[in-house]
């Protein structure tokens, strides 16, 4: 966690300038997703990380939603078919997708704010959209290049953002050896953040990288690499170590260029003595927590309180959205946060049904994308990204910031498509 200093969010009411271009968006989306499907998702994935959030009563209006109800109507326009969701291939993801938005909403039954239940079934409704219009894109598509190049210039621009930071005032900062050490996030929620948005980047391109050896992907695996460093998470640093790990065990054949072992050997050896340098290398190796601040805990107080929590209602949890509210009831006092663990969040705020869900959902999506691995270099990447999601989160809960969430939800849906396509079954209709 660290000692972490938080700006306001500043908060905008919806204008007749904001509803316009919302408008305008949607309608954009909508016609570019009809006449290309993967350049209407590969625009939903853009406006995400730039949501331009304008306050509609108790919720947000952002270019991310618009341009998912954009996305959602120009296929519907088109008439794309369902197939990839009714692939026998790959009903445990689907099935995963669609237990975890029912359970969130299934929690409204134990709930004491139900308007926070609202809003993170909303939420969960939201990533089940992004999952299905990311399939549909793909299979209609039939090709994901488009798509994966658009995200590597899209996280290309986010790190160039984050990195800005480092030459004026960062969001946040950690005290490491009496010294204020930066941490970036550019325009994501914190570093935590940004380092699960570039896990996901990072193990995708990294097999793009060893596979087809393409300049740009390597460039991508470096810039979103380092940046994810200079985030300096923990949790994030072990996913991509073991997301790494898994698409060179996935790929079977391990051998590499010589200039691309000895570039990864470069920029290694150059955040190293960075990290000696500057003082920060101990963060990567020590469990030790930081005392609190602002409203937050550390992890060890917040997972206890979690299953403090969850003892109340072992089934549905105490619903979703209500653990920031209740930690006072665990012995919290004013703290409040998320658990910084997905797998604590969805055991405390849905129970067994919830974590059951959550834990489905990566087991399945990692077992089918390894499968089929060494026949796309996109599934291939999806399951490194996809271990390297689920290690960070047992430190983070990623998927509570729809800027990440999104990311993590087409992916998936992508990938789906992409099973779909290599295992067709007589059943898929």
């Amino acid at each position: 966690m660290g000692n972490v200093l938080l700006a306001i969010p500043h908060r905008s009411p919806l204008g007749v300038f904001s509803l316009l271009v919302f408008v305008l968006v949607a309608l954009a989306c909508t016609a570019i997703t009809w006449r290309r499907p993967a350049l209407g998702l590969a625009a939903l994935l853009a406006c995400e990380p730039f949501e331009w959030a304008h306050d509609l009563g108790p919720t947000q209006i952002t270019l991310g939603k618009v341009a998912l109800i954009g996305a959602i109507a120009g296929l519907i326009v088109r008439r794309s078919s369902l197939q990839p969701l009714r692939s026998v291939a790959v009903r445990p993801i689907v099935f995963g997708a669609l237990a975890i938005a029912v359970v969130t909403a299934l929690t409204a039954i134990p709930a004491t704010y139900i308007d926070a239940t609202a809003r993170e079934t909303l939420k969960a409704l939201e990533y089940l959209g992004v999952f299905g219009v990311a399939a549909l894109a793909t299979r209609d598509e039939r090709d994901e290049s488009l798509v994966v190049n658009g995200l590597g210039i899209l996280a290309l621009v986010v790190c160039g953002l984050a990195v800005a930071e480092l030459s004026r005032s960062a969001s946040s900062g950690i005290i490491i050896a009496g010294r204020t050490i930066p941490r970036i996030a550019g325009p994501l929620e914190g570093p935590n953040q940004l380092a699960g948005y570039l896990d996901l980047v990072t193990m995708l391109f990294f097999a793009y990288a060893i596979v087809r050896r393409d300049v740009f992907s390597r460039c991508v695996l470096v810039v979103a690499f380092v940046t994810d460093v200079l985030t300096l998470s923990r949790a994030g640093f072990a996913g991509i170590a073991a997301g790494a790990l898994v698409v060179f065990l996935a790929r079977g054949d391990t051998r590499i260029s010589r200039r691309f072992a000895i570039a990864s050997g470069a920029v290694f050896a150059a955040l190293a003595i960075a990290a000696v340098r500057f003082g920060f290398a101990a963060r990567f190796f020590t469990t030790n927590e930081v005392r609190r601040e602002n409203g937050l805990g550390t992890r060890s107080e917040l997972w206890t309180a979690a299953v403090t929590l969850w003892r109340k209602d072992p089934a549905l949890g105490i619903g979703a959205g209500n653990f920031e509210l209740q930690l006072p009831a665990a012995g919290l006092i004013g703290v409040r946060t998320h658990a910084n663990s997905v797998y604590f969040q969805s055991l405390a705020e849905g129970g067994i049904a919830l974590f059951s869900a959550v834990v489905w959902t990566f087991v399945s999506a990692i077992a089918l994308a390894l499968r089929d691995a060494r026949r796309s270099v996109f599934l291939l990447g999806f399951a490194g990204a996809a271990a390297a999601f689920a290690i960070h989160q047992i430190g983070d809960d990623l998927t509570f910031f729809p800027k990440v969430g999104t990311l993590w939800a087409a992916l998936l849906g992508m990938a789906v498509a992409r099973i779909a396509a290599l295992r067709p079954s007589p059943q898929s209709v």
